[in-house]
């Protein structure tokens, strides 16, 4: 019965990622952006790694789930620019930690954070 129910979630994944996503599904990653923005920040404070690391990864899948949404579903080549750089940056964040570089990984965060109204003023779904 497990099986089968991962098997179903896993087909429900895979379809989600197929079709279209919805100004919802786009809020919905936003917030989660920003969730994960100030937790990785708070992490990394704390110095608590592999929790910094679990978020950044989790950022860069969410920037580059936006990245497709506003390639595909809602054309904006500024928004691809402003979710593959939040992608890059969230991506070096692992490793600037497991190269013991803090600093960078802090910064990296920060930069994510910063770049957020780039993007969020013009694209921020309707309420």
């Amino acid at each position: 019965m497990k099986r089968l129910l991962l098997l179903a979630l896993l087909a429900l994944s895979v379809t989600t990622l197929t079709r279209a996503a919805t100004r919802l599904e786009l809020g919905l990653w936003m917030r989660a952006i920003d969730a994960k923005t100030v937790s990785v920040q708070k992490h990394l404070a704390a110095g608590r790694q592999d929790d910094a690391i679990a978020d950044a990864q989790a950022l860069q899948k969410l920037y580059a789930d936006m990245a497709i949404y506003f390639e595909r579903d809602y054309p904006a080549a500024d928004a691809v620019g402003f979710s593959r750089d939040g992608e890059k940056w969230a991506a070096a964040i692992p490793g600037h930690v497991a190269n013991g570089d803090l600093t960078a990984a802090t910064q990296a965060a920060r930069a994510i954070s910063l770049a957020c109204n780039d993007c969020h003023d013009p694209y921020k779904p309707l309420p």
